[in-house]
């Protein structure tokens, strides 16, 4: 069973909202649901979509052909969207949208009688999509809890008296199922956090990081979370910097315009060796370029960000389950080694959201790794073998000097050359021990059996996933730590004769990396760069032609 709708209209109508309680609805009635999101960077007007896919088993793309039904809140997303409707499909709107095909609904008349406004006009139009699939309405007026609760509930009721057909070919039996989680990936990496041990979250807003800062504000009284916005992405790095110096478990979200104001300080918590996660959700640039839509362009910025040679972590997670995963990874990383640590995303992952059956975490320490009782004479950057230690903060029997500069064991600036020497040799001793740990980690994955090879990186898991239900002879490898970079695929890519890179960005720059770290150099593209995130079709028609 395979069902698809969009719900398209204005921003300020709804539509964001009213996708969300369809998909949490779908969910709780036993279905897999992917909820993808297209809007504009606008309060008001514009025109704003959301693409749902339902199904019996799991599903990780969006759909925009054969759509099943509309539903449609003004006359654009008639105009917009009405060709790719399927031949049994309909639009389901009020009556002033003027479309053949329509399961026509007086949206005005049922809030007129619920004593409601014409905010709610999304809640009539997916109850009545709702009863035409033949469902409950009780999941439905369970999942749409807000303030206007009790009018919604009389908004459903009436649309339930209403003549509207049960459309035997689209109805849709309540499955018996256990639980799901259904996640965007910005709530991924809220939870991972907290389940890190997540102290502080600093951020300024900029989309599309803005939504984890709304998230993490929401839960910060239920997990003793201090969530802070200064007024820039300059103060919040260093925020950040000064709170983990002492002893706090840190994070700061930006995207790539805010993280460029930090490029600075990330250069100070490589030499201090004071640790912070620094989520990065990319979106469509360069410069401001697109705030609202996608694009995978920050993969070199991010690795090579901040003067000068530091090690850092780098990991891009692949889908909502694996974010949750990857940021308990990079807290563990960033605090046991004492580098930052990038948690890489964008728009596409942060916004869609996803359900799967379970979450599988490694168990992983939660601590600060911190030197409560240092011993006197204790060395804050000790030229140990393997480059790092605990750490001692200020108010234990240790001087604790963090410095910019250059600096002995002490933490006390120098100019000495072999000082200066053996500290950037210390500090690179870390990656030696961090490769080790992340070989555990998972940090790439082989997907299918074909003789013919994807590989791919960040977001692009989700659609190919989707896309491989389909193709034959096919097999895809996902790539999730760019830094350590698992230089062992190229074993694993060298074992076929045709191999194709699909990336959403100009230039293939995973390719480039993987050139650089490995001397494999894949000929065949699919690059796509105009905002927008790949589709399980388009993949499957491009990739059908190789």
């Amino acid at each position: 069973m395979e069902l698809r709708i969009i719900i398209g209209g204005q921003a300020g109508q709804g539509v964001q909202a009213a996708a969300q309680w369809l998909s949490k609805a779908f969910v709780k009635a036993g279905y897999y649901v992917f909820n993808y999101r297209y809007y504009q960077s606008l309060i008001r007007g514009g025109h704003n979509y959301n693409s749902i896919r339902i199904s019996d088993i799991p599903v990780y793309s969006h759909a925009e052909e054969d759509i099943d039904f509309i539903i449609a809140l003004d006359q654009d997303t008639v105009r917009i969207h009405k060709n790719k409707l399927k031949e049994d499909g309909f639009i389901i709107a009020d009556k002033r949208i003027i479309v053949d095909k329509k399961i026509e609904v007086d949206t005005m008349d049922i809030l007129k009688k619920a004593g409601s406004d014409k905010i709610s006009e999304n809640v009539v139009l997916i109850a009545a999509l709702w009863k035409i699939l033949g469902l409950d309405k009780e999941i439905l007026k369970n999942i749409i809890k807000t303030k206007k609760g009790d009018s919604n509930d009389k908004i459903i009721d009436l649309v339930y008296e209403l003549n509207l057909p049960i459309l035997e070919s689209k109805k849709i039996e309540i499955k018996e199922t256990k639980s799901k989680y259904h996640l965007t990936g910005s709530e991924a990496v809220a939870y991972g956090a907290i389940m890190a041990g997540l102290d502080i979250y600093l951020a300024y807003p900029m989309t599309p990081a803005t939504p984890l800062l709304h998230i993490l504000a929401s839960l910060k009284d239920k997990y003793n979370i201090l969530v802070y916005q200064p007024d820039n992405e300059i103060g919040v790095i260093n925020m950040a910097i000064g709170a983990s110096y002492a002893g706090a478990k840190v994070m700061v979200g930006t995207s790539g315009g805010g993280f460029a104001l930090m490029n600075e300080a990330l250069s100070l918590a490589g030499i201090s060796e004071i640790p912070v996660v620094i989520y990065v959700a990319q979106r469509y640039t360069p410069a401001t370029g697109m705030a609202t839509h996608t694009l995978q362009g920050d993969l070199k910025f991010v690795l090579n960000a901040g003067h000068g040679e530091f090690p850092r972590i780098v990991v891009a997670p692949g889908d909502q389950k694996e974010a949750v995963r990857r940021t308990i990874e990079a807290f563990y990383l960033s605090y046991k080694y004492n580098v930052p640590a990038i948690i890489l995303s964008d728009l596409f992952l942060a916004e869609s959201s996803c359900t799967f059956d379970s979450i599988e975490l490694q168990e992983l320490p939660t601590d600060r790794f911190l030197e409560l009782n240092p011993e006197e004479g204790y060395k804050l950057y000790k030229l140990t073998e393997e480059g790092y230690q605990k750490r001692a903060i200020p108010g234990t029997n240790a001087i604790v000097k963090a410095n910019s500069y250059e600096h002995d064991e002490f933490g006390v600036t120098t100019e000495d050359p072999d000082i200066g020497k053996a500290m950037h040799e210390k500090r690179w001793r870390k990656m030696k021990y961090i490769e080790e740990e992340v070989k555990n980690f998972e940090p790439y994955k082989l997907y299918g059996n074909g003789s013919k090879l994807i590989v791919s990186w960040g977001s692009n898991k989700l659609p190919i996933l989707e896309a491989l239900k389909k193709l034959d002879n096919w097999s895809y490898l996902h790539v999730s730590y760019i830094s350590p970079f698992p230089k062992d695929i190229k074993d694993i890519i060298e074992n076929y004769n045709k191999v194709v890179l699909v990336e959403n960005n100009v230039t293939g720059l995973f390719g480039q990396v993987l050139r650089e770290q490995t001397g494999i150099n894949i000929d065949i593209k699919i690059l796509k760069y105009n905002g927008e995130p790949f589709n399980a079709e388009e993949l499957i028609k491009k990739l059908s032609n190789i």
